[in-house]
């Protein structure tokens, strides 16, 4: 499984992708350890729709899981995000990402992070 990771450097935001560490059997596949959570919330969206540049507004997990949603930063580079693909929104400063619906309707799950929250936890060792 892959993140994609949207960052801040140089006070543009960035991407960088992730490959998740799977390292418990699950009996059925591998899973990661139980991450810590407080809070989920539900957003829908059934209009297209185009932000101006902005930061995320904590660290949280975005859980797509209908329409596209695309992705820009500050860099210039653009993703596009459909359903099942996840991403780690961590640039809360600096000029921030655009976010676009390009297909509707849009649903996500958003989960932020307390304090303190290590991603680099979850990566898999380079081979």
């Amino acid at each position: 499984m892959r993140i994609t990771r949207i960052y801040t450097d140089g006070g543009q935001s960035r991407f960088e992708e992730i490959e998740v560490a799977f390292a418990l059997d699950a009996g059925h596949g591998v899973r990661t350890p139980l991450l810590p959570a407080a809070a989920l919330g539900l957003h829908e969206s059934d209009e297209p729709f185009e932000t101006d540049f902005h930061p995320a507004p904590r660290r949280q997990f975005v859980f797509n899981a209908a329409g596209v949603t695309e992705i820009e930063c500050g860099d210039g580079a653009r993703r596009r995000f459909g359903p099942g693909d996840v991403f780690f929104a961590e640039d809360t400063t600096g000029q921030g990402h655009v976010a676009r619906a390009l297909e509707t309707p849009r649903r996500s799950i958003v989960v932020p992070v307390p304090d303190g929250f290590d991603l680099g936890a979850l990566r898999a060792a380079a081979g």
